[in-house]
């Protein structure tokens, strides 16, 4: 009953949205709509966790899919219209259990995801490849001491590549398309990251508040402190438009406080560089506002999406974060685009004029999972 109420009240906030965009002016209306993929899972309802569009049209989500009484297994779907019909994807493999996290594009074929199954220890993760843009995955050998893994990043050709935990002081990386992987210390906990430009350079969003720099492939590492304060204090995303000199981290800071049932920091965070992460300012965001910034996608030096974690807490809509924040102005104002329907943890940008985000928070009793929303302003 706590499910079907969940969805009835996620289903007369979608209905709210729609007329309320359909009632603003053609210049100001909001173009995010959103699709199902479920419909192509007829095991259980797919949850995704991650997404990447080749182009326009072709675009894969990964996840996991609860089976009654079997746990979980690994979920893939691909899309070939621009994310409104999707279609279940192979695994060649005899995977249970398994949550796909990751998911890496080197070019239109070759891409790259990966997970972990219950535990994450070492032992217990998952690397797979595809070679037919999506449509079949096998899976690739981990060496036994790669633990926790859930975001990948693969350059072109597929030579260079990285397996990153959710949390930690390390992470792992192949100059050889995956056959063999060494461990890269980072000395600081860290959470998002990004490749600026070439893979040699890399910039993490760590706890704290704190941002870590390389230019050499992680050999060595410079910690730049933010300012931010509190135990809350924490990046949990960061990126950077093309030229890798402007870019954007958020996350948040102070106190912890309990919304909807969750912990949260008491104010987000958005924090704005202009020279490559080696400084970084404050922005505003929207005022009497609590929770968590999740997510961000730089589209340009002037351009950037920014998603929320929970903002949507029952308990106190009107402290509530919108659900997606939308600057074109490098971030000298964040209006509030659009109210929460559900949590936004996963961005994915080609330009300004065509996007997809994943929301929901599965586990929560008051946000209906599986969320995918889809952007035009074509």
């Amino acid at each position: 009953m706590a499910r079907l109420s969940a969805v009835a009240r996620y289903c007369r906030g979608a209905a709210v949205f729609l007329v309320l965009a359909a009632a603003r002016p053609a210049a100001a209306r909001p173009h995010w709509t959103l699709a199902d993929p479920g419909t192509s899972e007829p095991a259980g309802m797919f949850l995704p966790a991650n997404i990447f569009f080749i182009d326009t049209h072709h675009g894969v989500l990964v996840g996991r899919v609860p089976v009654p009484r079997k746990g979980v297994r690994p979920g893939i779907v691909w899309t070939r219209d621009g994310g409104r019909i999707w279609h279940r994807a192979r695994i060649k493999a005899d995977l249970k259990n398994t949550n796909l996290a990751g998911l890496w594009f080197s070019d239109a074929h070759l891409g790259w995801a990966d997970g972990t199954m219950p535990g994450g220890g070492p032992g217990r993760c998952v690397l797979l490849k595809t070679a037919d843009g999506g449509r079949s995955w096998r899976q690739v050998a981990l060496p036994r001491s790669i633990a926790n893994v859930n975001r990948v990043w693969f350059g072109p050709g597929g030579k260079h590549g990285r397996l990153m935990p959710y949390a930690g002081t390390f992470f792992w990386q192949t100059t050889n398309g995956g056959r063999n992987w060494k461990q890269i210390n980072v000395g600081w906990p860290f959470l998002g990251g990004a490749w600026i430009n070439s893979w040699r350079h890399i910039a993490l969003a760590g706890l704290g508040g704190t941002v870590l720099l390389s230019t050499d492939a992680g050999q060595r590492w410079t910690l730049i402190r933010t300012g931010l304060k509190g135990p809350a204090a924490r990046l949990a995303a960061i990126s950077f438009a093309r030229g890798g000199q402007v870019g954007w981290a958020v996350g948040g800071q102070g106190k912890w406080l309990i919304n909807g049932g969750w912990w949260m920091p008491d104010e987000p965070v958005i924090l704005h560089t202009l020279n490559g992460g080696k400084t970084w300012a404050r922005q505003t965001p929207p005022q009497g506002r609590t929770g968590s910034l999740a997510t961000v996608w730089a589209i340009s030096p002037g351009e950037a999406w920014i998603g929320s974690l929970l903002g949507y807490a029952w308990t106190n809509p009107a402290a509530a974060l919108p659900w997606l924040l939308h600057s074109t102005n490098g971030g000298r104002t964040w209006p509030d685009v659009l109210h929460h329907l559900v949590s936004i943890h996963k961005l994915f940008f080609l330009d300004r004029r065509q996007g997809w985000a994943i929301g929901g928070a599965p586990g929560s009793p008051d946000e209906p999972p599986g969320a995918v929303l889809i952007y035009s302003d074509r």
